[in-house]
């Protein structure tokens, strides 16, 4: 045998060796029977189950789907024993759970001292989604383009990227009659952005709701990331009230710098009535949750397993920084809501029901 038939041999060898090493990409996504699913039991009252399914039937296309959400309510009601439950669940449902870990993390309706006009204390606006705001779905042109949806605005004939959150804080919509309401705090500001919804309460004690109309489309930043790379937090010490306090202690324009990191800037508008997820139905504390669209279909019933959550829960809305094996947890509204959604942070497993 010659030298290069030699070689060409050995490398045939090698890559098929090589080809059979390689390990296939896992789904996200595996079976679960009855008897690997946990006992199935409710830590918070039955009520607000029923009380989010309810809420959500409306948003459902299919009616298999609203079936099958009312034969959850069904089986919650009428069987206690975990082990029916398990087997009841299984038979209804084709369950699966996200393989990975899942992080939970939960997400609250902040409440802010405002005015509708502008004042010594109140100098920080809310804005309303600017008229020039472009939000474009290459899905919808083309079914077969996976590219995500852009934001921007159109300038000669180009969609551009829209002004940052530094740009638009040193006024690059000031002027454009665009301002809702004036709030006190800028770090209040902030959080209502990353919540995407809240309340501002004004002198005479009206509430105005306030909720999301949309994003600049500027990536969204972790400002607890930020603030433990520059050594201003310690891992595993990123809590809402950790953070406040780190920018608290910071000049303000120290403390505006760092808040610019997170380009992502959110517009609001005015309505009544509770908060409202990107299913388009009224959120429920506790029980709805923020998912990956990609990788948990909008309305979903879920169950969610955590050393502290145990409960069924309805995928109803979703966030910029829920990407992957994450849920977030909607756990109300007001400053005890904020502080219970700052401290949650923890693993465990979802559970996704899906229809038959």
């Amino acid at each position: 045998m010659s030298v290069a038939r030699a070689a060409l041999t050995l490398g045939c060898a090698l890559l098929a060796a090589c080809a059979a090493l390689r390990v296939a990409p896992q789904a996200p996504l595996v079976s679960v029977g009855a008897g690997h699913l946990p006992p199935l039991g409710e830590d918070v009252d039955s009520a607000s189950l029923r009380e989010a399914i309810e809420r959500g039937l409306p948003a459902y296309t299919r009616p298999a789907d609203a079936a099958a959400a009312r034969r959850l309510l069904e089986i919650v009601d009428t069987v206690t024993d975990p082990e029916a439950r398990r087997s009841a669940v299984a038979g209804a449902f084709r369950v699966m759970r996200v393989r990975r870990p899942l992080l939970l993390t939960a997400y609250y309706e902040p409440e802010l001292d405002g005015r509708l006009t502008p004042d010594e204390t109140h100098r920080y606006p809310l804005y309303a989604r600017p008229a020039d705001l472009v939000s474009v779905d290459p899905g919808a042109l083309d079914r077969g383009c996976a590219c995500r949806p852009s934001v921007g605005r159109v300038e000669d004939g180009r969609l551009r990227p829209y002004p940052t959150r530094g740009e638009i804080e040193t006024g690059a919509l000031a002027g454009r009659g665009l301002e809702l309401a004036w709030a006190a705090d800028p770090i209040d500001v902030f959080l209502l952005h990353v919540q995407g919804s809240g309340v501002v309460r004004l002198g005479d004690g009206t509430r105005l709701g306030v909720r999301y109309a949309g994003t600049n489309g500027r990536p969204y930043r972790s400002l607890g990331q930020t603030l433990v790379e520059r050594g201003l937090l310690s891992p595993g010490h990123t809590t809402l009230a950790d953070i406040r306090r780190a920018l608290q202690a910071m000049p303000p324009d120290e403390q505006q710098a760092l808040l610019a990191t997170n380009e992502r800037y959110t517009f609001f508008r005015i309505a009544a009535g509770g908060p409202v997820g990107s299913l388009g139905v009224e959120l429920t504390p506790g029980r709805s949750v923020a998912t990956d669209p990609r990788l948990v279909p909008p309305g979903t019933l879920a169950y969610l397993a955590t050393p502290s959550v145990h409960r069924f829960v309805v995928s109803q809305d979703v966030g910029a920084a829920v990407q992957g094996a994450h849920a977030d947890l909607f756990l109300g509204s007001g400053p005890d809501a904020g502080e219970r959604a700052g401290a949650l942070r923890e693993q465990g497993t979802l559970y996704l029901l899906l229809p038959r």
